[in-house]
């Protein structure tokens, strides 16, 4: 142990800047000596029990509440380990406290930086859950969601690594959850609609990045081929000519009203229909109301019509007993699609949106403000951040931010953009929020069930631009 106390005592000489205080020394020293005690402690326990005795484990962590007082990461990192190691073989695989130890590893490699580590971690601690609580528990499936939305988050802050792969990563285990889901719900449960929406959500994410217009979505489409092939991806031609391609030959492409892996946002659209055939044989009208409300959602996002849709939400709501008013004061308001959460009850989804428009501080006061947009990536400035549900895994990224005015017609497309304010006043700022809400994805307003245009609309804009 004696490694942790020189690297404490040289980092403290380090942020003294080789001219300390009185008290600093002071502090120095009192620190060294409470390491030096710990030590001696850990050494007689060695000598009396073995190097891997349960006992050892009170000292140790004493070392690591200095270590993380001081900000002394790396060592702290070590220690950490040694603690994890003893407590494996001290109480088994089995042990709550083992979860625990895991995510204090975990916030620690978090400071430190280490994405990959969070990575390992993170299988360890889905290791941990299965052994402690069963494979179709849900602090499995909080684990296996966790490893899913971290892949999600290595996306936009991970240089070391390809995005597109961190990007395939979580579609696996997002269809792994999916799986895990039916097994354990079985068919026709309406327990399975968190489930089918959180696979239908990541596929309309992977399509939103194959035609984000940038790098990113060349690396996205490699690692599609590479896993998917390129079936999924092409579309018939109608430029076909049998000399270059062969008579049947078919050619990825994308025309302005087709998109690039088009049938996988299809495949999202299948899993809501099936959230809404369980509604329906359950009788449960505010349930299938809400499905036919994300249906629509994902036909706008298709660049289909989805006013019939609509109409029937808004009249199987009514049919709930849920209040005209109360409808009317929700789908007036347009609001960025697809929502990230799936909600089977129209309350949730109220208290939702509230949340979302809940600052007031910076709207015009002749504007209809629809909330705040976190953009996932600088490559992919038109796709809503990921969040981890996780706070432990929410990393914190300097923004930039823009307050833009806008309207939007029946098809959910923004137009008439203005740009009202930004943060720093730079013009790349305005540029990049102007272009970024041009291809944000509205769900439009919506007046007794039907899709009508409105203006006047009010939207703050975030997105971060990665050092590298």
């Amino acid at each position: 142990m004696r490694y942790v106390i020189y690297s404490l005592f040289a980092s403290l000489l380090l942020l003294s800047g080789g001219a300390q205080s009185q008290q600093s020394i002071t502090l120095s020293n009192e620190l060294l000596q409470e390491l030096q005690k710990y030590e001696l402690q850990i050494e007689e326990l060695e000598s009396q029990f073995g190097p891997l005795s349960e006992t050892i484990l009170e000292p140790l962590s004493s070392i690591s509440a200095l270590l993380e007082t001081q900000g002394n990461y790396e060592a702290l990192a070590e220690t950490q380990e040694r603690q994890f190691a003893l407590m494996r073989i001290n109480l088994g695989l089995e042990h709550p406290d083992l979860v625990r130890m895991v995510r204090a590893m975990i916030a620690t490699q978090k400071r430190l930086g280490d994405w990959q580590a969070i990575a390992d971690r993170l299988d360890l601690l889905r290791i941990l859950q299965a052994a402690i609580h069963g494979n179709y528990s849900d602090e499995l499936f909080k684990a296996v969601e966790d490893q899913a939305q971290w892949y999600l988050t290595r996306v936009a802050i991970d240089g070391s690594t390809r995005p597109g792969r961190n990007f395939m990563r979580a579609r696996a285990l997002y269809k792994e959850l999916e799986d895990l889901a039916e097994d354990r719900f079985g068919e026709n449960n309406p327990e399975l609609y968190p489930w089918y929406y959180k696979r239908a959500n990541n596929l309309a994410q992977l399509v939103a990045l194959l035609n984000a217009d940038t790098g990113l979505a060349g690396d996205i489409y490699t690692e599609i081929v590479r896993v998917d092939g390129v079936m999924r991806l092409e579309q018939y031609s109608p430029y076909n000519n049998a000399a270059w391609f062969g008579a049947s030959r078919r050619i990825a492409l994308v025309r302005g009203d087709l998109l690039l892996g088009e049938a996988y946002l299809r495949d999202g659209l299948r899993r809501i229909g099936k959230m809404r055939n369980i509604a329906e044989e359950t009788d449960d009208k505010e349930a299938e109301a809400m499905a036919n409300l994300y249906y629509a959602d994902f036909r706008i996002l298709l660049n289909q019509g989805a006013s019939r849709s609509y109409q029937r939400m808004h009249e199987q709501l009514l049919e709930a007993g849920i209040e005209s008013q109360r409808i009317e004061t929700l789908f007036n308001r347009p609001t960025v699609i697809p929502l990230p959460i799936f909600f089977d009850r129209f309350a949730d989804l109220e208290a939702y949106q509230a949340a979302n428009i809940a600052k007031r501080d910076y709207i015009a006061e002749d504007l209809l403000y629809v909330g705040e947009f976190t953009a996932w990536d600088e490559d992919a400035k038109s796709i809503i951040k990921p969040l981890s549900t996780d706070p432990l895994l929410r990393v914190e990224l300097p923004y930039y931010q823009a307050d833009l005015s806008f309207r939007i017609s029946t098809r959910g497309k923004p137009s008439s953009i203005d740009v009202l304010s930004m943060n720093p006043e730079e013009r790349f700022v305005e540029r990049r929020a102007y272009r970024a809400l041009r291809d944000i994805h509205f769900r439009p307003s919506i007046i007794e069930g039907r899709p009508e245009r409105i203006r006047d609309l009010q939207l703050r804009y975030y997105y971060f631009e990665r050092d590298d």
